[in-house]
């Protein structure tokens, strides 16, 4: 590395002395800055809209990740190329890896790889594959019948190699195996390239000590390269989906990958001392609360894994509070960067640096539209949000592959319920799926992922179903309360900082937070109970002050996991004030329920944290989640 930097030099200083008008180049560049290279491809050349083909998604997950890192991560828009669709071949990709970066980045400048897009396999030759397959990454040229354009994780390791900056960032949003275990839906694709790799010819020399589906293959689109920092939308044995988000109250609806979405949601949220692994984090749990079963990962082992996100070394990023740019101003209106990008919801309200208020009128892909109620704003104004209308979105639940009987006394089951819909239409986004197997009934969800197997196809049976769905809404309606803007830190993290608990295991919390405040801490357990754990009949109010760490249960009471085994989640607020909702009764100590109890809890946080009219004050307030696992 270091002799291809000085040969580089020495050409450049050469070429100098006979063009001196081209003196001072990107050689002589001592400020740091950023460079990324951004790859969505939602149209493939050579392949059709249909699963394995097309994805409506990539495009709009590459486009957001350049809004991001322009508005929120300070990189020049000179400094950022986009290849999307048929505009990313593969020679497209490798010359804006090994010409352009290569070309430009300079020793500590930040480089952000995107890509968006299907990911493949292709014979190994080399023979360091359990399974006898390198994983892929598919550019726009790809062909189904062989391997000649994809572009393997060999080879792109040997790429990036060539960079000549330590300070490197790759997210990938495809996959390289796991359709096996989807269902398909009308909701969602999986980012598989459509091929089989049986159908192209083995090269000579190509092993594969193990046969297909004895072997599960860990080692997914890996860089190899320790310096390089690597997020990926899902475990290599994995689907990553590219899913549908619906229009709920005003916004529009958008195709997106399932993990950028919410990698850029917490991207812009990020505070400035926010580090990667911090917005990794807080985008995996959100994934999870939004109960998508694939699971991301990043790199272990990679310094900058635990630096501010965009790191650069000497300088701020100056990120500060989540505000959003003022991209256009006229009479009374404006326009805000970002958009779906953060959720944001019509009636909901921004503030900008000199007080100028704003009201949301309406949401689309890539901007916020407002109206001006008071003050000035102009055009390069930061606006932070500063409360915000939480949607009323029921839980969906498509029916339309059952009989009508069983349809029928579904809702009976389900009764009067205001949290569920059941909706008839085959083609409407539902956020879940009942179908038929044989004579009995599961449950997945949009993304094709099972949720409930096992349930029988009679009318008895509808009152077991109508239950689960139930727990499934009051999940939904207790995630879906996220703080879009939340001003302080506050963060919930198990015993020894564990996820995994094995049957009988001691759970134990230990919350921190940098403001004062009344905590309330909601599990929402492995079959689908609400239970609140504080306060509670012993415990009617818990306080926490700043920068100390409250420890539950204390040393007198000890939490142990239970069957049954299962993913869970626990939810914590804090408030100004304790929230004001009815306590369990001294013999039961907890209160627990259902779709009914999470509303009575969404409610009273409402009400703790203030209103603007119907939008929810987000000063006031703050949550955290932790996703856990109860294994036999």
């Amino acid at each position: 590395m270091k002799t291809l930097l000085q040969g580089r030099t020495t050409a450049f200083a050469t070429m100098a002395l006979t063009l001196p008008l081209l003196a001072f180049g990107p050689q002589e560049r001592t400020d740091l800055t950023h460079w990324a290279l951004v790859v969505g491809i939602s149209d493939y050349i050579h392949f059709d809209d249909v699963e394995g083909g097309d994805l409506p998604g990539a495009e709009h997950d590459a486009r957001r990740i350049r809004d991001v890192l322009v508005m929120r991560g300070g990189f020049p828009e000179s400094n950022v190329r986009m290849l999307l669709n048929h505009d990313a071949p593969r020679d497209a990709i490798e010359d804006g890896i090994t010409d352009w970066l290569v070309g430009n980045a300079r020793p500590g400048d930040n480089v952000v790889i995107f890509y968006a897009g299907h990911g493949s396999q292709m014979w190994d030759e080399n023979g360091d594959e359990d399974d006898g397959l390198d994983e892929t990454i598919a550019p726009a040229d790809v062909v189904a019948s062989s391997t000649e354009f994809d572009i393997s994780d060999d080879q792109f390791n040997d790429w990036l190699g060539m960079l000549p900056t330590d300070n490197v960032m790759v997210i990938l949003d495809n996959c390289n195996s796991g359709t096996g275990t989807r269902d398909v839906t009308p909701f969602s694709k999986g980012r598989l390239l459509g091929r089989d790799i049986n159908d192209i010819e083995r090269p000579e020399g190509a092993q594969r000590r193990a046969l297909p589906g004895q072997a599960e293959d860990d080692t997914g689109f890996d860089s190899q390269e320790t310096r390089v920092l690597e997020l990926a939308a899902a475990q290599p044995f994995q689907v990553a989906v590219d899913a549908f988000f619906p229009a709920v109250d005003g916004r529009e609806a958008f195709h997106g990958g399932a993990f950028t979405t919410f990698l850029v949601q917490q991207m812009w949220k990020a505070p400035e001392d926010a580090s990667y692994d911090d917005v990794f984090e807080d985008a995996y749990e959100a994934l999870k609360r939004n109960r998508f079963q694939q699971d991301p990962y990043i790199s272990e082992d990679v310094s900058l894994k635990d630096l501010p996100l965009f790191f650069l070394e000497g300088e701020t990023t100056g990120r500060g509070d989540m505000a959003l740019p003022v991209t256009s101003a006229g009479s009374g209106t404006a326009e805000l960067g970002a958009g779906l990008a953060l959720g944001i919801t019509p009636g909901s309200m921004f503030e900008s640096e000199t007080g100028a208020r704003m009201v949301v009128s309406s949401v689309s892909q890539r901007a916020t539209s407002v109206d001006v109620i008071s003050g000035t704003v102009t055009e390069g104004d930061q606006a932070r949000l500063i409360s915000y209308v939480y949607a009323e979105s029921p839980l969906l639940v498509n029916v339309a592959a059952v009989e009508t009987r069983l349809a029928e006394a579904l809702a009976t089951a389900i009764g009067t319920s205001s949290s569920i819909r059941l909706v008839e239409d085959d083609q409407s986004f539902s956020h879940l799926i009942v179908r038929r197997r044989g004579d009995e009934l599961r449950v997945i969800g949009s993304d094709g992922f099972a949720r409930h197997e096992g349930i029988g196809a009679t009318d008895d049976a509808m009152v077991q179903l109508a239950d689960i769905l139930l727990k499934e809404s009051a999940a939904k309606t207790l995630g879906d309360m996220d703080n879009p803007a939340q001003t302080f830190g506050f963060d919930v993290q198990l015993l020894g900082e564990k996820t995994s608990f094995g049957l009988g295991e001691e759970i134990r919390f230990f919350i921190e937070s940098d403001r004062d405040g009344y905590v309330t801490l909601v599990d929402l357990g492995t079959d689908g109970t609400v239970a609140m754990l504080l306060p509670n009949a012993d415990d009617p109010s818990m306080r926490i002050r700043a920068g100390q760490q409250l420890e539950y249960p204390g040393e007198d009471l000890v939490f142990q996991a239970l069957e049954p085994a299962g993913g869970g989640l626990v939810r914590a607020f804090i408030t100004e004030e304790p929230l004001d909702i009815e306590l369990a009764s001294p013999q039961d100590v907890y209160r627990a329920g259902g779709a009914e109890f999470a509303a009575e809890i969404t409610e009273a946080l409402k009400r703790a944290a203030g209103l603007d009219g119907n939008a929810v004050r987000l000063n006031s307030w703050g949550t955290a989640s932790v996703v856990y696992e109860i294994t036999n």
